[in-house]
């Protein structure tokens, strides 16, 4: 059953990584990027629904470390919900830059979904107390240079993401 689960889990991961890179980019009026942002948003969901089957699951045989790092996903998961109903909220009613202000929420979850990813593996490292936070410094250093280097292309190199 647990095999189960973390495929279930690891699909919509992968998914989810091809797919938030084809969201990311804000969509203009009438164009064919609907599909992209309600796959990523159901590839987000399944997620977060995984991950809270494998934490019911496994809960008892898990180290104390690991149930804080899985406790931790989740509520990741459940901010990276929140953030993308922003982005389809931004986009449905064309606020003023609300494509910039689109692109910094799904760049929020896609980031989070790469150290989401990251995580995992580190963890079973000999020395996840150091790889945990490296794959973390390693992936927000990435993402900052490519979201840098993207606002600068759009014209948008004086802003910051939304908080």
């Amino acid at each position: 059953m647990r095999t189960v689960l973390v495929f279930v889990h690891a699909v919509p991961g992968v998914v989810g990584l091809v797919a938030g890179l084809l969201a990311l980019p804000p969509p203009a009026p009438g164009a064919p990027r609907r599909g992209w942002r309600l796959l990523y948003a159901a590839c987000v969901a399944a997620l977060v629904a995984g991950i809270v089957a494998l934490i019911i699951r496994d809960w008892p045989t898990l180290e104390p470390v690991v149930r804080v790092v899985f406790l931790g996903l989740l509520g990741l998961g459940l901010v990276m919900g929140v953030r993308l109903w922003l982005a389809h909220k931004l986009y449905a009613t064309g606020a003023p830059r609300w494509q910039e202000r689109y692109v910094g929420h799904v760049y929020f979850t896609y980031v989070s979904l790469w150290i989401g990813f990251l995580i995992v593996p580190a963890l079973a490292t000999p020395l996840p107390q150091v790889a945990v936070p490296v794959a973390v410094v390693v992936v927000l250093g990435v993402g900052h240079v490519l979201l840098t280097r993207y606002r600068r292309q759009r014209g948008w190199a004086g802003s910051r993401e939304p908080t």
